[in-house]
């Protein structure tokens, strides 16, 4: 039987005592944990051959935030991300690690503007008031996928549409109610 040197020993006990822990962490959060360095923890790591944190680099507010992502799915789950971003301010972190954890779980997931179910026949003002679209979208779709002109049009400088007659007025109306009743309608069933 041979003897182990004290060295060996604490080597050892060393690797016993952290082959437990769950390495997915970060250093910072272990340091934060254990009351230890960002640097002690990050040789110990390397002693125990453990590999680096699954979001290794990652900021800290960023960690936190995908943490409350995955405690908050049950609530957050079916939302669009507009109603995402009003409700709990994430808009920050679009395009991010909390935007790729949730977007299989949020309304329209895949697809972000349902451009089929819009009557172009409508201003684009319209069209991105009652479809909930950022200022400025829906004019430069129509351009790129050459859609047909509105068939009402705003002054530029007044905002107004010009109306030949009533009966013009009454058809623009009911083109707005209808297209407000198509768009509840889908995200009714979404």
């Amino acid at each position: 039987m041979t003897r182990l040197s004290p060295r060996q020993l604490r080597r050892n006990a060393l690797l016993a005592k952290w082959s437990k822990v769950d390495w997915s962490k970060q250093d910072c959060e272990f340091a934060e944990e254990m009351g230890l360095s960002r640097e002690r923890i990050r040789k110990i790591r390397k002693q125990v051959g453990a590999p680096k944190s699954t979001h290794h680099g990652r900021l800290r507010k960023t960690a936190q935030a995908l943490q409350w992502a995955k405690d908050n799915l049950d609530n957050l789950r079916g939302l669009s991300w507009a109603e995402l971003r009003r409700k709990y301010g994430l808009s920050r972190w679009q395009g991010s690690a909390v935007y790729q954890f949730l977007k299989p779980f949020l309304r329209n997931g895949r697809r972000k503007h349902r451009w089929d179910l819009m009557s172009f026949r409508l201003p684009n003002r319209d069209l991105e008031r009652i479809w909930g679209l950022p200022y400025n979208l829906a004019g430069p779709h129509r351009a790129r996928k050459q859609l047909q002109q509105p068939t009402w049009r705003v002054k530029p400088k007044t905002g107004e549409i010009p109306f030949s007659g009533r009966r013009e007025c009454q058809a623009y109306h009911r083109a707005v109610k209808a297209e407000e009743r198509n768009a509840a309608r889908h995200f009714a069933q979404a």
